[in-house]
């Protein structure tokens, strides 16, 4: 719709100006419209109380709501949006409302942040057209036919409600006339009662997400890989010879809080003693490089990991779309861009980024995902003493040794060796609950010059039966920082349990909101001393040691 389009500009004074006004202007007696939208996440019942009962929660109050209801006929659980229904006569109505927004509004609704203004721009102009067309609409009505225009201009649609469920981590249509999955924290994949029955509907809908992402897509450009203004990341084809079921689209949602170490051992990622390991080894500016497969949660533990990164150490980061999201002020965040036509004119690579990065003097270098060349330059990074922090697609450690000695990386066995730890991440999914697991953390020592094979050391473990981490103990790694910082290896084991009191104390306390974690991760390099009579002082932790 053309005045979602940045190709309209308007002078900023005049886009002011007709915000303002709107408060000159008396609105006809209609109740005002406004929503309210909760994204804080509360604990849900289990799969086996969905099987017996209906489980609802809000999404944008109070229109829309999820319904969550097991389906006996497919034995699979279901996600059903629940919207206010439209007579024929509302339908009527909004479609005739949407006619007239398109041909008054003249401005760019992206150019103002705040929604309330912009539902106020829209009620407005809503208002004008009641009072033009001399349509007669009762109060329940309005609200009904302004949340549809709501969702249908300044939203996306019919999966706006499902971008406002806070449980909902990916939204995925996979064609026509085929039901929209998400994938819930709670329940996994779970399919919904959303379905683009009309190709061209769909098409139009695709088109929208890419002016959204500020990228171009068409039938000679079919695929289009974007960003959302909120960072959700989007993946689409418009052309249903490439896509045969018709043209689809999936988004993956942007976390704006990210999972603090806290958040990761609630959720049973890894345990407070890996994450002790893990701070001691980032802080010593060692090499970590997080391997697993799609949506296996490595994204989430790379930010998470670079909270340990010291708070005045100057950090570059550069992702093939925006993810990461970290506390630092001495952070320079770096994301690739697309070529403004389809010869690649303006195109901004992940490897030409990489490369001037170390003109900038980094402390510490983080790679949002290693796909093809620029490993060469991460890797020559290492070599130099520039700690780096990474993800890379694979299933293992070995994987990962193999695919990048191999075409199209073909890194040296030597240039490996700056490697330091390889951690392994897996999606597992038991009872249809959705959950992710550090499968194993890997020490590399050496790799063999001649047969490209490597001697690692498997410092913890995943026990699938029972759920839990074992240490396996015998770190290189700390004898490696031990011998290089002159640490006596009772000093830094007792550092590393030390470290780990003040991540049981945190989780202990709750604390998962992000600035309080780095405030006491900031303490404890200060002044670890207070940190230790201060967690010695707090019953909890007596509860936790009992």
């Amino acid at each position: 719709m053309k005045f979602f389009s940045r190709k309209e500009t308007t002078k900023k004074t005049d886009v002011r100006k007709s915000f303002a006004s709107l408060f000159k202007k008396e609105h006809l007696d209609l109740p005002k419209f406004r929503l309210l939208t909760d994204k804080t996440v509360k604990p849900l019942p289990g799969a086996e109380y969905v099987r017996v009962n209906r489980v609802m929660y809000p999404l944008i109050k109070p229109y829309a709501f999820a319904s969550i209801t097991y389906n006996t006929a497919t034995n699979s659980i279901d996600y059903a949006l629940i919207e206010p229904p439209l007579t024929d006569e509302e339908t009527a109505i909004l479609e005739k409302f949407k006619e007239g927004l398109i041909q008054i509004v003249n401005v760019s609704l992206e150019s103002v942040r705040k929604r309330e203004v912009v539902i106020d721009f829209l009620e407005e102009n809503i208002q004008h057209l009641i009072d033009e067309y001399g349509i007669v609409v009762r109060k329940e009505q309005y609200l009904k036919i302004m949340y549809y225009i709501y969702r249908d201009f300044i939203g996306l649609n019919e999966i706006e409600p499902l971008l406002q469920d806070p449980y909902i981590e990916d939204i995925g249509c996979d064609g026509v006339d085929v039901p929209v999955y998400v994938i819930h924290q709670k329940y996994g994949s779970v399919r919904t009662n959303i379905v683009y029955n009309d190709d061209k509907k769909l098409r139009e809908f695709v088109t929208k997400l890419a002016e959204r992402c500020d990228r171009y897509i068409s039938y000679a450009e079919p695929l289009l890989d974007g960003t959302l203004p909120d960072g959700t990341r989007v993946h689409a084809s418009i052309a249903s010879d490439v896509t045969t079921r018709g043209p689809v689209f999936s988004l993956r949602k942007f976390k704006e809080t990210p999972f603090t170490p806290v958040d990761l051992v609630n959720l049973g990622t890894l345990s407070t003693e890996m994450l002790a390991y893990l701070w001691f080894v980032v802080e010593n500016g060692r090499n970590v490089l997080i391997t697993g497969g799609v949506a296996t949660g490595k994204t989430s533990l790379l930010n998470c990991i670079s909270m340990f990164i010291p708070a005045e150490a100057k950090i570059v980061s550069i992702e093939d779309t925006r993810e990461l999201n970290l506390p630092h002020e001495n952070w320079i965040p770096n994301v690739a861009r697309s070529g403004f036509t389809s010869s690649g004119t303006g195109e901004v690579t992940m490897f030409e980024l990489l490369k001037e990065s170390f003109r900038q003097n980094p402390d510490y270098l983080i790679v949002g995902e290693v796909r093809g060349r620029e490993a060469y330059i991460l890797f020559q990074g290492m070599a130099s003493g520039h700690p780096s922090l990474s993800t890379f697609h694979s299933g293992g450690v070995d994987d990962v040794i193999k695919r990048l000695q191999t075409k199209p990386i073909s890194l040296s066995a030597g240039l490996l060796e700056s490697l330091d730890i390889v951690m392994t991440m897996v999606h597992a999914q038991e009872k249809t609950k959705s959950s992710r697991r550090v499968k194993e953390m890997v020490e590399i020592e050496s790799i063999d010059s001649v047969s490209g094979t490597a001697r690692t050391t498997k410092i913890f473990a995943w026990r699938p039966s029972t759920d839990t981490f074992e240490y396996r103990g015998a770190s290189w790694v700390l004898s490696k920082v031990s011998s290089e910082k002159g640490l006596a290896m009772q000093h830094i084991m007792k550092d590393i349990a030390k470290r780990k009191e003040l991540l049981d104390w945190m989780v202990a306390k709750s604390m998962t909101n992000m600035n309080d974690v780095v405030h006491y991760l900031k303490l404890y390099r200060t002044d670890p001393l207070k940190v230790d009579n201060m967690i010695h002082q707090d019953p909890r932790t007596r509860k936790v040691s009992a």
